[in-house]
């Protein structure tokens, strides 16, 4: 009996090491790093130029096709210069430093349907990446009280 318990022991042992173990994968944030612009490219505004103190833009839903990346959240500090930085160099640290060509940020902007599964409709800060250079021609006026603090960059290489 002895001898069937030492056969049954390596044969558990040799069924367990031929399963396949799960790769380890190393902790990811949870968006693109944020990488420091170069002095070498350059960085320009596509927002229209406000014909009043309050107006504010979107992007218009015809620039949705070139959305590259998107992130909604409650704004993490009071210094929106900051936050809309943060968001561009995250813009230029997506991927190879190509694959970005404009970063959008606003405070109040609603979030889609289907965002993570959420039904959407609440409004947060938006950070929002584009595979194209926008124009002025590509953006809206926001509903009023919406898209606070609008920043966008197209950055140039």
């Amino acid at each position: 009996m002895h001898t069937s318990k030492a056969l049954y022991l390596t044969l558990l042992l040799s069924i367990a090491s031929a399963i396949p173990t799960p790769a380890v994968l190393a902790p990811r944030a949870g968006g693109p790093a944020i990488v420091p612009i170069p002095e070498t490219c350059r960085v320009a505004t596509p927002l229209p130029i406000a014909k009043e103190g309050s107006t504010s833009y979107l992007p218009s839903p015809a620039s949705g096709s070139d959305i590259l990346y998107s992130a909604y959240y409650p704004s993490f500090s009071p210094n929106k210069t900051a936050m809309a930085q943060q968001c561009l160099q995250q813009c230029y640290g997506y991927g190879n430093h190509t694959e970005c060509k404009t970063a959008y940020w606003a405070e109040k902007v609603v979030v889609p349907a289907g965002y993570y599964g959420t039904p959407g409709g609440q409004l947060s800060t938006a950070c929002l990446f584009f595979t194209r250079p926008l124009s002025a021609a590509d953006f809206t006026v926001a509903p009023a009280g919406q898209a606070t603090g609008a920043f966008a960059g197209t950055i140039a290489c």
